[in-house]
């Protein structure tokens, strides 16, 4: 009796669900931390940073899942509580709303995750200025600000439709898409250009990425910090400058109350544009995903997290990044 017993014992604790054991975590009994995955590299890496430190440097149980979503989808599930965290609010790009819930109190604002986030319409710097390595002669060297495209039409040309130019104006369901629009129709554009709005940052990354590989003229709006900026030469057209994006770290105001511990950590949390170029890069290079991106930021820039966390914190981390 007391073999069948023991025997049942040691069958109950193989069959015990890997969850239990995984990461030291029993995801049943942990408090679940949601995050706002959205459809951009950066966010996805901050994301699984600060996942990673909250599932295994914490004393407190805690379990990282990531929701995707567009940015104002994403937002209205901050403050109905479905989210927890938004470590890339680009708020400047829906200023009246986000200032309502900020005035309501259904969105709690930690402050800066990166400074002056730069945004707009870029182009290849060949285009102003030739590149001499690669053969390519300046094709527009007199293309000053947005009020000179009209002439430039013919360069930017739409291959479906060749009598007028093709600007690109962001990603399908980003807000800062609706103010592109509204941008574009304010300079008069329509009669010389069509716009562009792909579905995704990658299939948008592509098109320039596309032009800039055969030489050609491209222009379109993007924004750093991105992968693809530290990769390709590309400048800002004056006039089209966006102000410099606040990139705050958003939450819902329940998690003041229920995780005090992951919030001391975010109203430290800080990082530079050139800092996420060089994550997303190494993402690139890699050709690994964001996961694999917040692996390498913390095993590479302890100069930056260890800035974040109490020491005890910081020795949980390392000890789960060692056992990887």
């Amino acid at each position: 009796m007391l073999k069948r017993l023991v025997a049942t014992f040691i069958w109950v604790l193989i069959m015990l669900p890997i969850s239990v054991f995984a990461n030291g975590v029993d995801e049943e009994a942990a408090q679940t931390i949601v995050f706002a995955d959205l459809t951009w590299d950066s966010a996805m890496v901050h994301n699984r940073i600060v996942g990673f430190i909250i599932e295994h440097g914490l004393e407190k149980n805690y379990k990282a899942e990531y929701l995707g979503g567009a940015t104002i989808p994403s937002l209205t599930g901050l403050s109905e509580g479905d989210i927890d965290i938004d470590m890339e609010s680009w708020h400047s790009n829906f200023q009246d709303l986000y200032e309502d819930l900020i005035e309501k109190g259904k969105i709690v604002d930690l402050g800066k995750n990166l400074p002056d986030a730069p945004q707009g319409w870029y182009i290849p710097r060949y285009v102003l200025e030739g590149d001499s390595e690669r053969g390519i002669d300046p094709v527009a060297p007199d293309l000053d600000s947005v009020a000179d495209l009209d002439d430039y039409a013919h360069l930017f040309a739409d291959p479906e439709d060749p009598k007028k130019g093709l600007i690109y104006l962001g990603v399908s369901g980003w807000a800062v898409t609706e103010v592109q629009e509204n941008f574009f129709d304010e300079q008069g554009l329509g009669a010389s250009y069509n716009k562009s709005i792909p579905g995704s940052a990658a299939a948008l990354a592509a098109t320039m990425a596309a032009a800039f590989d055969r030489g050609e003229p491209w222009i379109g709006y993007w924004w750093e910090p991105t992968a693809i900026m530290g990769r390709l030469d590309m400048v800002r057209l004056p006039g089209t400058e966006l102000p410099p994006a606040d990139v705050n770290i958003l939450v819902n105001p329940s998690l003041l109350d229920t995780a005090p511990d992951i919030v001391t950590i975010l109203k430290k949390y800080d990082t530079t544009v050139a800092v996420n170029n060089e994550f997303l890069l190494q993402m690139e290079t890699m050709n690994t995903d964001a996961e694999g991106a917040a692996i390498w930021f913390l095993e590479n820039r302890e100069d930056i997290w260890l800035d974040w966390v109490d020491a005890d914190v910081a020795a949980r981390v390392r000890d789960a990044l060692a056992s990887l």
